[in-house]
């Protein structure tokens, strides 16, 4: 009952940090990215909205991850525990920094024809999916953990 009430209130926690922190999220994100001659438009509010939503639920599922990771290689906390929350968190931002890179080499091929200065080309938010790629790099990091402490505890 107590592991389950802990579980419970992280989740919580976790949701509130990733719907207060998603804005922060979506600064360095198009912060990182080489904007020299694209513009990164939007055509409907909704699509900010629905990418806050889904980076807040990305976080918010990470406490799940780790649940998923306990019940099946029935680790403690404080060694193994700790570093699979670690694998979980640094493949999520692994993912997310390969998203960046692959729209920079993106934006670097499409600006590499000289049209002159005026010209710029629009990219739409939508298909930035930064978020997207930060939960495949959580899931990731999930398998990741289980492979790893699963056969450690098979060699125990």
């Amino acid at each position: 009952m107590k592991k389950s009430i802990i579980f419970l209130v992280s989740i919580i926690v976790s949701g509130i940090i990733g719907f207060l922190s998603r804005d922060f999220f979506l600064q360095i994100s198009l912060s990182q990215l080489n904007q020299e001659n694209t513009q990164i438009t939007t055509g409907n509010i909704s699509s900010h909205f629905i990418s806050g939503l889904i980076f807040a639920l990305s976080i918010t599922v990470i406490p799940l991850l780790y649940l998923i990771i306990w019940k099946t290689t029935r680790l403690r906390f404080i060694n193994r525990g700790l570093i699979s929350c670690g694998i979980i968190i640094g493949c999520g931002i692994l993912f997310w920094q390969f998203r960046i890179f692959q729209i920079n080499n993106q934006f670097q091929n499409l600006s590499e024809p000289e049209f002159g200065n005026s010209t710029r080309i629009h990219v739409d938010f939508n298909t930035l999916n930064f978020e997207h790629y930060l939960f495949t790099g959580f899931l990731a990091g999930t398998v990741l953990s289980i492979l790893i402490f699963k056969n450690k505890r098979a060699t125990e």
